[in-house]
């Protein structure tokens, strides 16, 4: 897609600078003027796809949404008008699975507090989405928040035993104090406020269930209590968990003595716990969930190898399709969900992309030595679900032999972009950041793989590069519209990818894998502690398990030296109870540099005990 040039001498210059292979070269030094566009073109025919897939009869591409399938159709039409050849195994363009799309509240759930009358479901409680189908009858205790920010000298659970009990806590967290505090303001409230980080700090301070209360609603009870659907996390279950409305906790704590408003008052007043067992209080709460399931369908187009020994051997460039459709589940802002969430940069722009750059280079005489598969993925958005599909599926997993990755590339500023994954293999580095300096691009490279879909093939041991110009205001919100896109940006990074596809495509010498570091999901807000320590360890986003499921462990890292590999189940760190990569990471982050910890794995479903001596992050 080298559509930005306005020089043909230029482009010229520019694609003779390069080791593009000779096929490659000979086809884009030849004939300039049927392979070069005028810019117009280029940012015309990306406005015309995002403009499509991020408009509203499309109702934000959610996979439970009707606009998916248009966006399908779509994408596949523009395939066949390219004239790429369906790649899915049933002859179409369409690679279809089913994925969870959400949870329905099913008999028997309830809840009351002692022996008062049964409250109603869905006008006085709402089982959370993150809940497990259990049931538990035991004494409440207030947990504050339910913050454990130690190294800030802030716990709730600090001089309270809730083993076995269900505790009381506070939505969102207390009202910063000082610059150092790592609470934050709305509505850029910290980690520490997610649910899911509440649920799992009472299970880790052995909590059997939890309830919410929503006190900062006074004036808005309509919306007061979560829909299930928009509290649901598909990494494993923590607790039993449920909200209730203020009005109906606070009479129920009224008529024996408690004012819950004092309680919260005084913690926001002197930003210190308030935690209390609350005497003669009990609850019996009941929750049934039971998932809702679709399909969905991952669109696959094949552009066949050139060159005879090498077409055997593929590389993806992928980018997913999809998006919150009504933002409730994913979403930054609660208030928002049931309004259309458009998903331009996330990731209607990375499928322009993709599109443009299928059209690019099905338009070369002389096509690439190795088959080029473009995917567009579904279920990115729910956990890479389509993505995992997709390699699962691959007959021969050799045959592929790198993945390129194109997930929210329409907000660039200046000339900058990111690009994850450039050490996964050993030339991606110099041919990235080559090409970048003669289109003019500056190019911040990153040593972590990054979480999007090329993390599922990097799982498989494929190279992976991830394009990506950054995280804005305007992520997994309503406001994420096509006309705050920067078009000519997004048809840089096309430039970019282009010229490293064809690099990757026509190279003689194979492909060479290299393992990374990990971290957890790059792309949630860094609001909480920074994890200092590094285990090394690689998740494993496609498996469901009890624990964390591993992909595998970082070569030289402390995991490797521990003896975890791949297959592996974490369970326990530090007697650290283990369900999900939030529990990896509230574990790590209470260690330091150097300390040695017990990590307790499933191996082949048996547990194995392992000790493993952290390092740092640094």
């Amino acid at each position: 897609m080298i559509l930005l040039m306005r020089s043909k001498v230029y482009l010229r210059t520019l694609l003779l600078g390069l080791t593009l292979g000779f096929t490659a070269a000979a086809a884009l030094t030849s004939r300039p003027l049927e392979l070069t566009a005028q810019a117009s073109s280029a940012t015309d025919e990306l406005e015309r796809h995002v403009k499509y897939l991020a408009s509203e009869k499309l109702t934000g591409r959610g996979v439970d949404t009707p606009g998916i399938k248009l966006a399908r159709d779509y994408i596949a039409a523009e395939f066949a008008k390219i004239g790429l050849k369906p790649g899915a195994a049933n002859g179409s363009y369409f690679q279809t699975f089913d994925v969870a799309v959400g949870v329905q509240v099913v008999a028997p759930s309830s809840l009351k507090f002692g022996t008062d009358t049964l409250l109603r479901l869905n006008e006085d409680w709402v089982p959370l989405g993150l809940s497990a189908s259990d049931h538990v009858d035991a004494e409440l205790v207030f947990a504050g928040y339910g913050i454990s920010a130690k190294d800030y000298g802030y716990d709730d659970y600090d001089n309270i035993d809730v083993k076995g009990k269900v505790v009381l806590v506070l939505r969102y967290e207390p009202p910063p104090k000082d610059p150092n505090s790592p609470f934050k303001k709305y509505p850029e409230y910290s980690t520490y406020s997610a649910l899911l980080t509440k649920a799992n700090n009472a299970r880790a301070h052995g909590a059997r269930g939890m309830i919410l209360v929503d006190l900062n609603r006074a004036d808005d009870v309509k919306d007061e209590l979560l829909p299930t659907s928009s509290s649901l996390w598909r990494g494993g279950h923590s607790l039993i968990a449920a909200q209730v409305k203020r009005e109906l906790i606070e009479k129920a704590l009224a008529a024996r003595g408690i004012s819950l408003g004092e309680l919260k008052n005084r913690i926001d007043r002197t930003e210190k716990p308030s935690s209390t067992v609350l005497r003669g209080v009990t609850v019996a709460l009941r929750v049934r969930l039971a998932e809702t399931r679709v399909q969905t369908d991952n669109v696959v187009a094949l552009l066949p190898g050139a060159e005879p020994a090498l077409k055997n051997e593929n590389i993806v460039i992928g980018a997913h399709y999809d998006h919150l459709g009504l933002g409730y589940f994913g979403a930054r802002d609660g208030a928002a969900a049931g309004t259309i969430h458009p998903g331009a940069d996330d990731n209607a722009s990375g499928t322009a992309v993709l599109l443009e750059l299928a059209r690019r280079l099905a338009q070369l005489p002389l096509k690439p030595s190795r088959t080029i598969v473009f995917v567009a993925f579904s279920g990115e958005e729910l956990g890479l679900f389509g993505s995992r599909h997709f390699v699962n599926g691959i007959p021969s997993i050799a045959s592929t032999k790198a993945m390129l990755n194109l997930d929210m590339v329409g907000r660039m500023r200046g000339n900058r972009v990111t690009v994850f994954g450039t050490r996964s293999s050993e030339n991606f580095s110099k041919w990235v950041t080559t090409a970048a300096h003669q289109l003019g691009l500056e190019v911040r490279e990153s040593d972590d793989v990054g979480r999007s879909d090329h993390q599922s093939f990097y799982n498989k041991k494929i190279p992976v590069l991830h394009f990506f110009t950054g995280i804005h205001e305007d992520y997994h919100r309503a406001t994420d519209s096509w006309d705050k896109l920067n078009l000519d940006g997004m048809a840089r990074v096309g430039d970019l990818a282009l010229i490293t596809a064809l690099q990757i495509a026509n190279a003689k010498k194979p492909i060479g894998f290299v393992s990374l570091p990990s971290r957890p999901p790059s792309r949630e807000r860094a609001t909480g502690q920074p994890v200092t320590t590094y285990l090394g360890s690689i998740p494993d986003y496609g498996v469901e398990a009890d624990g964390l499921a591993l992909a595998g462990v970082a070569e030289g890292s402390p995991a490797a030296f521990a003896g975890l590999r791949k297959g592996d189940v974490i369970i326990s760190l530090a007697h650290k109870k283990i369900l999900n990569i939030e529990d990896l990471t509230a574990a790590l982050r209470e260690q330091k540099p150097g300390d040695e910890v017990e990590i307790v794995v499933l191996r082949v479903g048996k547990p194995v005990t392992l000790n493993a001596t952290l390092g740092s992050r640094s």
